[in-house]
């Protein structure tokens, strides 16, 4: 069984807000096993950024719905966007021996 990888673009309800406060209250709630995966900030204007967090979920019904609704709901969040769902293999194939 394999996972989800889910990209989603966060922006702070406040300016000032620190964007590790942001991240933390997203991974506070996200449901088990979720967890985030990476994060990094992109600059948009005038002071203002986007963290941009990849989640990895385990491949079940439903799920990526309940990260929108538990993103929805974090504190410190004011918008988000989904930007990209890619599922990951949790296993790959053997490699085969190459032949000349």
């Amino acid at each position: 069984m394999g996972s989800y990888v889910i990209r989603l673009k966060l922006l702070p309800e406040d300016v000032s807000t620190d964007h590790q406060k942001i991240v933390d209250s997203v991974a506070n709630l996200l449901p088990k096993p979720a967890q985030i995966r990476s994060q990094r900030v992109e600059p948009i204007a005038f002071g203002l950024s986007a963290i941009i967090v990849d989640v990895v979920a385990p491949e079940e019904e439903g799920v990526i719905d309940k990260i929108e609704e538990v993103v929805s709901k974090a504190p410190l969040v004011g918008q988000y966007e989904l930007i990209a769902v890619s599922r990951m293999s949790s296993k790959l194939p053997p490699s085969s021996p190459r032949q000349p």
